[in-house]
């Protein structure tokens, strides 16, 4: 623990090196077990290595992985100080030492007059290997992969996604407090069970500033999905221009916005205006998250992070409609607002995207962003490399909306991604989900309301989780032939079951509604949902993905709009019965469409699928040629 040498400042010459004024360098020994450093880098450092970025500490570390370093450190000190201590007395550790010196001095002589060198003892009741076994423990920033930092990146970014799920839920949730209609005329049957499920409680009933009719309810619902349409259109090239990180950052500013919009709205117009803004947010989070995911993820583990956006999206319904169990509106408003403040608060410290940074040319900052995400003991040159290629490369192929439809294998790979919008859209999921409530309610079912859309909710989470793991070992067509299946087959019992209901056919309160639904959001959340995102990056070339992304989620939020806004006009006309029908035709129809004209992606490069698009399901007739010698006699 004493200095070897304390060296002033006259002896350091300025001329050469950088030096802190009125301050000295001390050098302490080292262990043999734990090296460190005779001096801070930074005391000695040269002046030409002035303002050279390569020998700065990496910007993008994270406090929690110092201070577990310094703990991992304290704890290997500790351990080497226990073992010596258990080995010998305290009063013989000199003599040992003293031996040791010796015994090495002798063992060079020895090597120097050609004598042969015994093998040393023990030291301190240790093994050599021991103690060169635990010299070469890894610190916790070396013997880190990355993999947890990637997982924990995309779970942060993606709660972009969460307030996106919340925002669809809040309509189930909020709208039946204010409407002040029925959405169907009342029954005895419904109003029997209503008032049977009632608890009864000493709190007044909730207060609402504002009462809506079915009519402008639905509008309030339906104008987030228009929102996300002109959200979703310049979200990409916003972040190409700004930085995904910039980008996605404060897009939590108009999601705060919208949700104080919807509290204090004095009347009708300032709800459409929250949603409208709000829908804006989801719209961008919806085309803006993935390409940060990509950008950040390994390949091997990119389809399983790409799917987080969907996990998360359902929770975020999940909570909605947990929260929902408050039915007052000012908490209920307040409580989604958290979600986009947490979001801001976390992601404000994950870097920038690496691949931004490079097309920036800010080659250090990228390389310490990457270096983040892949871990201190990873290569990522190799991979600084290919990105500098791929970048050079997308420079010189300036890809627009209007080259899009270029070629026959892009147009037909457009075609495919917006039919699957439309399956995916037409078969009622967002109704289902913007109007879980009243639909329970409508079905009369021995449950209540909130607690029944709680459950969906939890179905349509779990469901989406385990997708993550389906998608790895099924194939793309199948599943989605099965989920179009399965969804038809629900809808068509539950429209039974209505037509049945409303011919006192039925009980008034069964588990079949709720049953049926379940099923229907869980087959949609495993294959008819995350497949055609997934599938956009698979037959699609790299550097049309994000045009091709912008352009089919914006039509996505579109039919999203369209029927969650016609849905209460189609429920006034025909009733709930032949509305089912209608989705379940829908998806029939998808079925087919899938089965003839969807390519499956999965194991199969891009140049094998453009391939069967220019000349999709079309046997090409090959002409086989068989020279035959005639052999004349002689």
């Amino acid at each position: 623990g004493e200095p070897i040498a304390i060296y002033a400042d006259s002896v350091l010459l300025l001329r050469y090196f950088r030096k802190a004024e009125k301050s000295s360098v001390i050098l302490y020994p080292i262990r043999e077990s734990n090296p460190r450093s005779l001096a801070w880098p930074s005391h000695l450092r040269p002046l030409d290595q002035r303002g050279n970025t390569d020998i700065k500490r990496p910007k993008f570390v994270h406090p929690w992985f110092i201070i577990f370093d310094v703990s991992v450190r304290c704890y290997q000190d500790y351990v080497i100080e226990q073992s010596v201590v258990d080995a010998a007395p305290s009063t013989e550790l000199e003599e040992q030492s003293t031996s040791t010196v010796d015994a090495e001095a002798a063992a060079a002589a020895a090597v120097q007059n050609g004598e042969p060198v015994e093998e040393p003892p023990k030291r301190n009741g240790m093994n050599q290997k021991m103690l060169k076994r635990m010299e070469t423990v890894p610190d916790i920033k070396r013997d880190t992969s990355g993999i947890t930092t990637q997982y924990i990146a995309t779970g942060i970014v993606n709660l972009g996604a969460f307030a996106a799920g919340v925002c669809v839920a809040w309509s189930s949730s909020a709208l039946p407090l204010l409407i002040t209609e029925p959405f169907e005329p009342p029954s005895p049957t419904r109003d029997i069970i209503a008032i049977e499920n009632t608890t009864p409680t000493l709190l007044p009933p909730p207060h609402t500033k504002l009462s809506l009719t079915p009519s402008e309810a639905s509008w309030v619902a339906s104008l987030l999905c228009l929102g996300a349409l002109w959200g979703a259109g310049p979200a990409g090239l916003i972040s190409e221009y700004f930085g995904r990180k910039k980008t996605l950052l404060y897009l939590a500013l108009p999601l705060v916005v919208s949700w104080i919009l919807v509290a204090s709205s004095p009347n009708v117009y300032g709800l459409y205006v929250g949603r409208f803004v709000g829908g804006m947010a989801l719209g961008a989070f919806s085309v803006g998250i993935p390409p940060y995911v990509e950008d950040i993820a390994e390949k091997h583990i990119l389809p399983t992070l790409a799917n987080f956006y969907h996990v998360h999206f359902s929770c975020g319904v999940l909570f909605g409609y947990i929260i929902g169990l408050v039915e007052n509106t000012s908490w209920l408003t307040v409580l989604c607002a958290s979600v986009p403040t947490a979001f801001f608060v976390a992601f404000i410290f994950l870097p920038e995207s690496p691949a931004y940074l490079m097309s920036q040319g800010k080659f250090h900052e990228a390389k310490a962003a990457l270096r983040y995400f892949r871990g201190i003991d990873n290569d990522i040159d190799s991979e600084m490399k290919a990105l500098k290629e791929r970048l050079r490369n997308s420079a010189k192929i300036k890809v627009t909306f209007k080259e899009l439809f270029g070629t026959r294998s892009t147009v037909k790979a457009l075609v495919v991604s917006f039919f699957l919008m439309v399956f995916q859209q037409m078969s009622g999921i967002f109704p289902v989900l913007f109007y879980a409530k009243n639909i329970f309610e409508t079905f009369a079912i021995s449950l209540n309301p909130p607690s029944a859309a709680i459950i969906l909710g939890f179905c349509f989470v779990s469901s989406t989780y385990f997708s993550t793991m389906l998608l790895k070992v099924v194939r793309r067509r199948i599943l989605l032939m099965i989920s179009f299946a399965a969804m038809a087959v629900n809808l068509a019992c539950l429209g039974i079951y209505y037509h049945l209901k409303a011919s006192n056919f039925s009980p008034s309160s069964t588990w079949v509604p709720l049953f049926t639904l379940c099923l229907f959001v869980s087959f949609y959340a495993s294959g008819v949902g995350p497949i055609p995102w997934l599938m956009l990056r698979e037959i699609f070339p790299p550097h049309m993905t994000r045009r091709a992304t912008a352009l089919t989620a914006g039509f996505h939020w579109f039919l999203a709009f369209c029927v969650t806004k016609f849905y209460q006009n189609l429920v006034d006309m025909v009733k709930h019965g032949w509305t089912l029908w209608a989705f379940c035709i829908v998806c029939i129809v998808g079925i087919a469409f899938v089965f003839f004209f969807v390519p499956e992606t999965k194991g199969r490069t891009l140049e094998e699928i453009q391939n069967e698009f220019e000349g999709i399901h079309k046997k090409r007739k090959h002409r086989h040629v068989i020279e035959v010698e005639s052999v004349s006699e002689a």
